[in-house]
């Protein structure tokens, strides 16, 4: 009787450690092997505690004891700052002179735009030339500057020109009734644009905090028991924001890729049909489910800790949704073509109505109003179009070095931590 119990205890114990692998190799493409009792499960694709990839390694059951494979880590994942180099790791190319929104501020970027008025008005118009807003309206305000010019020119060779406009003469008030709906279009162009820039800096505000957080938490919950798992997810972490990027900006991430996770899940990910942020996000919950179902020589995750790694990773999700609806779904271009007409045929209607008001207006008055004039209108209209597109303008190499840089210090606060 007591034999039969034994057995029946042999194979329920057997079942408890069987079932799980089972169910692994079920919801996984990748083999999953059962170490020896008393060594750690060997991690997928057979890295080891070194950060070397083999198929025989043996290591230690806490990776804290293993400074070989956070060193690895650590290396691999400093590499993108220094040896990788491409425009997915350059900085933004939209940079002036003065401040700028492509590029991280700090204090003293803050000291100097908020200057007294006075040194911060000098500093803004002697720095005029350089201005990217300028230089991209430039070209349209030439064209209304020769227009003017034409039109004077015409005026005064031609009498009875001018007579017709005197004749013809727009009242202010009809010049008005112009310039209300322009600027109607203008406000509501680029306050729409201005809220997708804010949500498009929160999304990424979002993903380094949810980064970070799940880096925590798997070193602190994945890493005692299984600490090439937690190694692992951390370097699909700190390749997330730069896929991201790369996907935003239309930018080449395979170097990236390469440089931090271990061959065989590099070729997987770049494999993939779907995008890499989606891919990386599904290969991470995999590996939380790994950690949560647990092995004969690792206990599975708390079932707190499983789902507030989910929510992380749910966060994460919703962070690329943002980002691909603010990608595929501008201000409606309706609004950018009537604005354009609106302006063009104002700006075009705007010499004629300064030369008739007065016989008196001088040529170079008219050629002068009409070029700032176009000068201001087509400057608002050129902000509000590179608002609408966030990605370009926003400093998002200096984001996605941070949010890696985050992923990087939980690895090394827990490796340093004092031991209680």
């Amino acid at each position: 009787m007591a034999a039969s119990s034994g057995n029946r205890l042999s194979r329920s114990r057997l079942a408890v450690v069987i079932l799980p692998h089972f169910v692994i190799a079920q919801h996984s493409q990748y083999r999953q092997y059962a170490p020896p009792r008393g060594r750690a499960l060997i991690p997928l694709h057979g890295i080891t505690a070194s950060g070397r990839y083999g198929d025989h390694a043996h290591f230690s059951n806490s990776w804290l004891d293993d400074e070989d494979a956070i060193d690895s880590f650590l290396y691999d994942a400093s590499k993108i700052f220094t040896h990788v180099n491409t425009t997915l790791t350059t900085p933004c190319y939209l940079l002036s002179r003065d401040s700028s929104y492509t590029k991280s501020w700090t204090n003293a970027e803050w000291e100097r735009h908020c200057q007294r008025s006075l040194r911060r008005y000098g500093r803004h118009f002697l720095n005029w030339h350089t201005s990217t807003t300028a230089h991209a309206v430039l070209p349209f305000v030439s064209l209304i500057a020769f227009w003017s010019a034409a039109v004077c020119f015409i005026s005064e060779r031609f009498p009875v020109v001018m007579n017709y406009l005197h004749k013809a003469s727009l009242k202010s008030s009809l010049l008005a009734s112009f310039a209300s709906p322009i600027a109607l279009l203008l406000t509501l162009k680029t306050n729409r644009a201005l809220d997708r820039v804010l949500d498009a800096r929160k999304a990424w505000g979002m993903m380094t905090r949810c980064s970070r957080a799940l880096a925590g938490m798997a070193c602190a919950y994945v890493a005692p028991t299984n600490g090439p798992l937690a190694l692992l997810m951390c370097r699909y972490l700190a390749v997330f924001p730069w896929c991201l990027k790369g996907r935003l900006r239309g930018e080449d991430d395979e170097e990236v890729i390469r440089t931090v996770l271990p061959p065989q899940e590099a070729e997987w990910l770049l494999q993939q049909e779907a995008e890499r942020p989606i891919a990386i996000l599904s290969r991470i919950r995999c590996l939380i489910y790994l950690a949560q179902t647990g092995n004969e020589v690792s206990l599975p995750l708390p079932m707190s800790t499983h789902l507030h790694m989910g929510n992380r990773l749910h966060d994460l999700e919703t962070v690329v949704g943002t980002c691909n609806r603010i990608l595929g779904s501008p201000i409606p271009p309706t609004f950018s073509r009537m604005t354009s007409r609106l302006l063009c045929l104002y700006l075009l209607v705007l010499p004629f109505a300064l030369l008739g008001f007065s016989s008196s207006v001088s040529p170079a008055a008219v050629v002068l109003t009409s070029t700032l004039t176009a000068y201001v209108l087509c400057g608002i209209d050129e902000i509000g179009v590179e608002l609408e597109h966030p990605f370009p303008i926003m400093p998002m190499q200096h984001m996605s070095a941070a949010a890696q840089k985050g992923v990087m210090a939980q690895v090394q606060m827990m490796r340093s931590m004092p031991k209680v």
